[in-house]
C-alpha cells in the first residue's frame, strides 16, 4: 500500500485537509481529516500504527508548520481510528463516553499483532488476518484512551473554526460519532465508500438513522470513515444499499434460512458487484440475525471475522 505523501484539501474550505489512503478491498486504511485554523490544528482519527501515523505526519508537517496538535477526536474506538493516538502526546483525546466504556472490549495492539502472528495459518482466520492485517506494525502502536468523553453533543474551537460532534451510536460501533464543520461532515465508519461494511454493533436500522442524520446537516462534502470524500449523492447512494441489506436479510431470517444460508443466497455476484470485501456481508447478516433474535449477547468480533472468513476460503 502507498501512503498518500500529502493531504488533500477539501474543496471550499481553508482550513480542513484529508489523509486519504486510497483503494477498496482493503482493512484498516482509514481516513483521517485535519483541521488546521489560526494558531491550532486538531485531527479527527489516527491510523492503525507508527509507521502510517508517522506517514501522516510527515505529509501534513507542511501545512502545521510550528503548530501543535491539541485536539485529537476518535470517531469510534476501533483500532485502525485510534492507535495512532499516542503519538500526540499532550493532546486531549475526545470520544464519545460510550465508546470509552467499551474500549476494554476491543482488541489491544498487542492482541492484534498475537491474532495476526500467532493464529494457526491453516485455518480460515489465521489465513485471512495474514491475508489482510501483516502489512501493519501493531508491535509498534499503544493503546491510548480519551482524556475527554462526552454524551449527546460537543462543540470545540480550533483557531476560528467551530467543529460539532454529535453521538450516533451504537451503530458500526457502540461509541460512534461524527464530526460537522460547516457544510463538511466526518462520518467514521458509519459509511464506507467502495467496499461492503462491517457494523460491531448495529442493528442495521441504527446505522441507517445515524446516516440519515448526517443528511440532515445538508452537507456539501461527506469524508467517509474509509474510502473515497464524497458528497450528498454518495451517501445517499450508500443508503440504498444499507437499506437493501436490511430487507434482503430479514426476508431470509423470517424464511427461516441459517446465517450461512441467507450468506449464500444474498452474496450473489449480481449483488452489487462493484464493492469490494464481500465477505464482510457475513458480519452484516450474522450480526442482524442476532438483533432479529433479540439475544441479550452479540457475537463477538473473533466469532464475526471467523465466519467471514470461512465464507471467503469456501
Amino acid at each position: 500500500m502507498i501512503l498518500p505523501t500529502q493531504l488533500t484539501a477539501v474543496p471550499g474550505t481553508d482550513s480542513l485537509h484529508v489523509w486519504n489512503p486510497e483503494g477498496t478491498g482493503r482493512w484498516g486504511y482509514a481516513n483521517c481529516l485535519w483541521i488546521i485554523s489560526g494558531p491550532d490544528a486538531a485531527l479527527i482519527d489516527t491510523p492503525y500504527d507508527v509507521p502510517m501515523t508517522q506517514a501522516m505526519i510527515a505529509a501534513a508537517e507542511p501545512l502545521l508548520g510550528d503548530r501543535t496538535v491539541r485536539t485529537v477526536v476518535n470517531t469510534h474506538a476501533n483500532g485502525d481510528h485510534t492507535f495512532g493516538n499516542h503519538l500526540f502526546p499532550g493532546a486531549e483525546i475526545i470520544a464519545t463516553r460510550a465508546g470509552h466504556e467499551h474500549l476494554h472490549h476491543e482488541p489491544t495492539p498487542q492482541q492484534m499483532h498475537a491474532l495476526v502472528h500467532q493464529t494457526p495459518a491453516d485455518v480460515p482466520l489465521g489465513r485471512y488476518v495474514r491475508e489482510h492485517f501483516s502489512g501493519f506494525d501493531f508491535s509498534s502502536a499503544r493503546l491510548t484512551p480519551p482524556t475527554w468523553t462526552f454524551s449527546g453533543q460537543h462543540t470545540f474551537t480550533v483557531g476560528d473554526t467551530e467543529v460539532e460532534l454529535h453521538e450516533v451510536g451504537p451503530a458500526h460501533h457502540v461509541g460512534d460519532l461524527v464530526a460537522r464543520i460547516g457544510d463538511v461532515v466526518c462520518t467514521g465508519d458509519v459509511f464506507f465508500h467502495g467496499d461492503h461494511p462491517s457494523h460491531w454493533a448495529g442493528p442495521l436500522q441504527n446505522v441507517i438513522d445515524a446516516c440519515e442524520f448526517v443528511l440532515g446537516f445538508n452537507p456539501r462534502v461527506v469524508v467517509p470513515g474509509h474510502g473515497r470524500p464524497t458528497d450528498r449523492a454518495g451517501l445517499e447512494a450508500h443508503l440504498v444499499y444499507l437499506r437493501a441489506v436490511q430487507r434482503e436479510v430479514r426476508l431470509r431470517y423470517e424464511g427461516g434460512l441459517s446465517v450461512e444460508k441467507a450468506m449464500e443466497d444474498l452474496a450473489r455476484p449480481e449483488f452489487y458487484p462493484d464493492l469490494g470485501l464481500p465477505e464482510r456481508l457475513m458480519i452484516l447478516i450474522a450480526m442482524e440475525y442476532s438483533h432479529l433474535d433479540g439475544r441479550a449477547t452479540a457475537p463477538t468480533v473473533l466469532e464475526l471475522a471467523g465466519r467471514a472468513a470461512a465464507w471467503s476460503y469456501r
